[in-house]
This record gives C-alpha cells, structure tokens and sequence, in this order.
C-alpha cells in the first residue's frame, strides 16, 4: 500500500503552482507574483476569531511587509463571495484567494482534517510560506493547532534580513 501524499512543502523547495479566484472572482496564478517575494497565508475559516485576527495582522503589517520586498496573498477554503465578505468586512488590501476545491492545501500538505471536530470538513491548516523572487519557499511555518497564530516578529524579522532592496520599486 502506497503512502499517502501528504507532507508539507520544504524550504529550499520550488513552491507548488496554483490558480485560485480572488474574493473579486478574479482567477490569480502563484506564477504571477514572482519577481518578489510571497507570503502565502493559509488560514482555516473566514469570519472566524482567531483567523479575523491573523488576517488583520497582516494587514495592518502590509505597509511594512511591503516594504521587505513581499506581496501576501491569503488563502481559505472558504468559497469567494464569503471571501468578499471577509475582506470587506475587515478592509483587507491583499488578495484573499479562495481554494474551494481544496486542491492547493493538498499540494501543499496541510489540509485540516475535520475543522472544529465537524466529519468530512477539511480546511486549511494555519500556515505561512514565505517565497523567495524565484517561487522557492524559503520560510516555512504551518500549525496542527487553529488556535494558534504565526509568530508575526519572526516573519518580519525573517524578511529583513533576507530583504535585497527590492522593496520600495
């Protein structure tokens, strides 16, 4: 019996491609952002307390992220129109992309298998890869627990050391 794919992206590691809807139904490649750095936000759950959290994080952090050189996209399995809402609702200025078919956390190995103990509903485990220029995941940080947030500082403090001045053009 064949083991089932399931391990989670490595860094060093080219990041899986993709073809998501934004909360704009506006289908967005990975392949697109390349040329600077990506932070890939996987989060369990629109509208829900600790995701709103995670999400307002980030975008109050977006300037400075910017700054480092990165793009963020935030990625739920949620469909698109609660993505809207979502990002409406909370006044997010990056893409939150909708991985309805779950397809992308199966690429990447963190699907959350029966999210808030409900049978057959799988989600995205709380995760962050944060992408070099060239689409290779250089950080990686993903969480068994949805309870549980990224460390923010050590993202920041992980893209500025490895910021190579492509930030600010």
């Amino acid at each position: 019996m064949a083991a089932a794919k399931s391990s989670s992206v490595k860094i060093g590691q080219k990041a899986p491609d993709f073809e998501l809807p934004d909360q704009d139904m506006k289908n967005r490649k990975l392949s697109e952002f390349r040329g600077k750095k990506t932070i890939l936000a996987f989060f369990p759950a629109a509208e829900s307390p600790v995701c709103t959290a995670e999400m307002c994080v980030i975008r109050d952090s977006l300037d400075e992220l910017r700054d480092y050189g990165a793009n963020v996209l935030g990625i739920s399995v949620d469909g698109p129109f609660v993505n809207k809402a979502f990002a409406n609702n909370h006044h997010l200025n990056f893409p939150v992309l909708s991985d309805y078919g779950r397809k992308v956390i199966k690429k990447y190995g963190i699907v959350m298998k029966k999210l808030a103990s409900m049978p057959d509903y799988n989600a995205a485990k709380r995760s962050v890869f944060v992408l070099d220029e060239q689409g290779k995941v250089r950080y990686r940080w993903v969480s068994d627990d949805p309870l549980v947030e990224p460390n923010y500082a050590e993202i920041k403090e992980f893209l500025k050391k490895n910021n190579n001045g492509s930030g600010n053009n």
